[in-house]
């Protein structure tokens, strides 16, 4: 059946169709969503799996994963172990512990709950009808998959706001730290150029968000989308290996030896996406140590006539990943693993960084110009000194916008609801017996 859509329907629009045949008078025709064309799979060097394609305009409340409560759900892992009398079994080197510091992007190192401010029931109700925030990010990963920086992002084929000002002037909510809460779905997407930084995020220096505060904001908000968690799961074990190797003594006398060396080899090693559990609408608050609000951090950004000045926006996400950790690692030895084991939770799109445009930062933004400044260090001290990223002048390279993410779930929720994607491949005893007689005889 051919369905031709009216010209001028917006995305989110709901469009009635009758299908034509013998159905049941009982069953009325129901409305559909406009939609964009589906976007390509991730390309397999992807950090992150193609997740579930959710129709443009449908409510955060729909779109939210359903989950069984909380209360009706058990922890069975997160005590797991092998047995008192053969803790080895487990091997002399592997990641019980759960370590929030594993890398600069894990998710896990965020704040605790409870020290970050949030929406009120209240908002989070109001939030919940609204339509579901645009990604702009991610499609653009679906549509291209891995991001080089300095990559323009895809055009979404959405509506752009034409007055920031007026899209500003009337937010969905405006949250008790000042900031205007926009739903981009609605007002439109901010019309600044942005491109990739990587798996970090996204950046731009279009002139537009130069001299304009609301651009600003609204350029926040276009950007404000969930951050890409997942959870990484990667089994491995430790080798003792030997080679020889020629060495030259002082005398000019050439003999070999023996050189024996302990090797890190990787198992397994997949992620599962948890990016669907994070609450799409971020809380964008200030934590400058001078009481600076957002807007008054964007008014600076402003203002500041530096040559290297730049504003940037960290996503970070509250949830308990220590239990969610227990749980994984409990799982996946309790189904036979027992060579070394790391759970972690990495997150990507976790930084909107706008600078400025000139020959300057066009050379500290640039990979070559960066290598080449930290390698001579001269150059590099001086522009750092410039910028302010010591102590001894103003800085001019702010980063304390945060925009605090939720996961509104209980650890057990979620582990529950990924636990069929959680899998280690078989290991035996047998196995592990052939495994120290191949560390001997090797």
């Amino acid at each position: 059946m051919n369905v031709t859509i009216p010209d001028g329907t917006a995305p989110g629009s709901l469009v009635a169709i009758q299908v034509p045949g013998n159905a049941p008078s009982s069953m009325a025709p129901e409305p559909i969503h406009v939609t964009q064309p589906l976007l390509g799979a991730v390309s397999p060097d992807s950090m992150f799996p193609d997740h579930s394609s959710i129709p443009v305009g449908q409510p955060v409340a729909q779109a939210m994963p359903q989950l069984p409560s909380a209360s009706s759900l058990t922890d069975h892992y997160s005590g797991f172990r092998y047995s008192t009398d053969h803790p080895e079994e487990a091997g002399s080197h592997h990641a019980a512990a759960f370590d929030a510091n594993s890398g600069i992007q894990d998710a896990a190192s965020a704040v605790p709950m409870g020290t970050a401010v949030f929406y009120t029931p209240e908002q989070l109700a109001l939030l919940d009808q609204q339509p579901l925030p645009t990604d702009i990010f991610s499609s653009g990963v679906k549509q291209h998959g891995r991001p080089t920086s300095g990559q323009v992002l895809p055009a979404m084929g959405l509506a752009v706001a034409r007055d920031a000002s007026a899209a500003i002037a009337q937010p969905v909510l405006t949250t008790a730290a000042g900031v205007p809460i926009i739903n981009t779905s609605v007002a439109g997407l901010s019309p600044a150029k942005t491109h990739y930084d990587g798996w970090h995020g996204i950046k731009s220096c279009d002139v537009r968000l130069q001299h304009s505060i609301d651009e600003l904001m609204l350029f926040f908000n276009t950007h404000n989308s969930r951050p890409l968690v997942g959870c990484q799961v990667e089994g491995w074990h430790h080798e003792t290996r030997h080679r020889r190797r020629r060495v030259t003594d002082g005398n000019g006398k050439s003999y070999w030896e023996t050189h024996t060396y302990v090797e890190r080899v990787t198992d397994f090693r997949y992620k599962v996406d948890l990016t669907s559990f994070v609450y799409p609408f971020g809380y964008i608050a200030s934590v400058d140590e001078n009481q600076l609000s957002v807007p008054q951090l964007c008014d600076k950004f402003v203002s500041d006539a530096n040559l290297l000045k730049s504003l940037a926006m960290k996503k970070e996400v509250q949830f308990d990943f220590r239990a969610l950790h227990a749980m994984v690692y409990g799982y996946i030895r309790s189904l036979g693993w027992r060579r070394g084991l790391t759970v972690s939770f990495p997150k990507a799109n976790s930084t909107v960084r706008v600078y400025h445009e000139n020959w300057l930062s066009a050379m500290w933004e640039s990979c070559f110009g960066y290598l080449l400044c930290h390698l001579t260090i001269l150059p590099c001290l001086i522009m750092r000194i410039y910028r302010g990223d010591c102590c001894c002048s103003a800085d001019h390279a702010e980063e304390d916008i945060r925009s605090f993410f939720r996961i509104n779930y209980a650890p057990v929720q979620v582990f529950e609801a990924i636990r069929a994607q959680l899998w280690c491949p078989g290991f035996s005893g047998a196995a592990l017996a052939m495994e120290l007689l191949r560390d001997i005889f090797w």
